[in-house]
């Protein structure tokens, strides 16, 4: 069962219109992670493994907190 061109274009503008926003809302690494504090407590539990690869916690908090949006609003 396919959908109607008409049905797909809709769906593709959607797409896009999301898309935009998102990149819009794309994290700095200076953004504030107002909302996440248990994450970071508990990623300072793996502060070993993390500093190995060189990642910011704050930076890795905002790039997942925009992910889960992304997906979320694509879902």
């Amino acid at each position: 069962m396919s959908l109607e061109k008409k049905t797909q274009e809709k769906i593709a503008i959607e797409v896009i219109r999301v898309l935009v926003r998102r990149f819009e809302l794309f994290p700095d690494s200076k953004q504030n992670i107002r909302n996440a504090p248990f994450h970071e407590a508990f990623l300072a539990a793996f502060a070993d493994r993390i500093g190995q690869s060189n990642i910011d916690v704050k930076q890795l908090i905002g790039l997942s907190s925009w992910m889960h949006g992304l997906n979320t609003a694509l879902g």
